[in-house]
């Protein structure tokens, strides 16, 4: 277990993490936060490196993170605005409905729908 001592403050993995978590993960929120509870300063750099030393925790937060995200999207796919739930759908079957056919693709052809013709030029 690490900690990081600045003027007698002691912030232990626990609470470092708790923090991260509460910011969702992100560095530069974390600082701050770090900096308003405890009243020292805190980098963005420092959060990254001492994040990194946890990738488990890390990857759990951002996975949370994630589910937010979803939950939001599917909220917002039972919208009753139709706009923003044709929207939300389409986000939704583009991104997560791709096994099932839903995705878009762009089909390359020549004039007319015929073959596209390719000139290779070799250059010695």
């Amino acid at each position: 277990m690490s900690e990081v001592v600045v003027a007698d403050i002691k912030l232990s993995d626990s609470e470092f993490l708790a923090i991260l978590r509460e910011n969702s993960g992100l560095f530069a929120n974390t600082a701050r936060a770090i900096e308003e509870k405890y009243g020292f300063p805190y980098s963005r750099q420092a959060v990254r490196q001492r994040a990194l030393d946890h990738k488990e925790e890390l990857e759990d937060i951002e996975e949370s993170g994630l589910d937010v995200a979803e939950s939001g999207m599917l909220t917002m796919a039972k919208s009753a605005d139709e706009d923003i739930k044709f929207k939300a759908c389409q986000f939704i079957l583009k991104t997560k409905g791709k096994k099932r056919g839903y995705i878009e693709r762009t089909e390359l052809t020549g004039a007319d729908g015929g073959p596209i013709n390719v000139q290779t030029i070799r250059f010695e």
